[in-house]
């Protein structure tokens, strides 16, 4: 891959490549419709690896970011060494960009943030944690309650919600339960975790009531507009979940649309005869 923000170089999975591409697809097409919007990435400093595979260019989640005409991209770094690969790769790109080294729980890093957020202005936001345990539902409230545009709408919201590698396979374990708390912001979740256990839903039940109990969360913020949807297979079961919330466009059709279009990656045989 041509971009990449970590400090070891490995070959990338497969599903996050495909992740990566649909992106680049996705905040292109949001970019053109939205030109006098604002961005903002709570959890970059990518995990995205450089690709072993010649002539690849899909980009991480922060460098697609910038090759749009945003009014100012703002990221929120957690480690020093890669907020400075990131501040070093988005010196190339119009789009003006602000990097806050800090974690998103805290209130000053958020604030920092939404410094560079005029309140009347629109915003996109991106939430793209590594596992379940790095996200709190104080953080999206923090959010989504950033201030509203001109027109009243909060910030729209696109989640990479880390449902099957990561809280499935901890649901059950007690030494997890205080970071699923965190997670949801409420012990409801209990109650699935309980039904998991005494065998009344099955694996796949469990995963569509924790996303239902999520957006549900997001719907208590007075969001219009949830929607979501599992990304094609290019793992088995996919690694995340895509969440949507608006308070101005429903997304499913735009999101469906591209990330469960056929496609092939760079690297695959025939890969580059696939038109987008």
């Amino acid at each position: 891959m041509n971009e990449g923000l970590k400090k070891t170089p490995r070959q990338p999975p497969k599903w996050l490549c495909h992740k990566l591409q649909c992106f680049a697809e996705f905040i292109k097409i949001y970019a053109n419709d939205n030109k006098d919007h604002y961005y903002l990435d709570i959890f970059a400093g990518s995990v995205f690896q450089p690709c072993k595979t010649d002539n690849c260019n899909i980009d991480c989640t922060e460098i697609s970011a910038l090759k749009n005409k945003f009014q100012k991209c703002v990221f929120i770094v957690n480690d020093l060494e890669q907020a400075e690969l990131l501040r070093n790769s988005a010196e190339k790109y119009i789009t003006g960009s602000h990097i806050i080294t800090g974690n998103c729980i805290n209130d000053n890093v958020m604030r920092q943030a939404f410094d560079q957020i005029p309140r009347s202005k629109s915003s996109l936001s991106l939430i793209d944690p590594v596992g379940y345990k790095k996200l709190r539902w104080t953080t999206v409230k923090k959010v989504a309650s950033q201030g509203a545009d001109w027109k009243g709408h909060k910030t729209d919201l696109l989640i990479f919600f880390p449902l099957e590698m990561a809280l499935l396979r901890n649901l059950t374990r007690v030494d997890c339960e205080t970071s699923i708390e965190r997670l949801y912001g409420n012990s409801e979740w209990r109650n699935i975790r309980q039904n998991r256990l005494d065998e009344k839903i099955d694996h796949n039940r469990a995963g569509s009531d924790l996303i239902s109990l999520f957006k549900s969360g997001l719907k208590e913020l007075n969001y219009k507009y949830i929607d979501d949807l599992p990304p094609a297979r290019f793992s088995n079961p996919p690694f995340y979940h895509i969440i949507w919330a608006s308070d101005r466009v429903k997304c499913k059709k735009e999101l469906d649309h591209i990330w469960n279009k056929p496609r092939y990656l760079p690297c695959e045989l025939f890969g580059k005869h696939t038109k987008e």
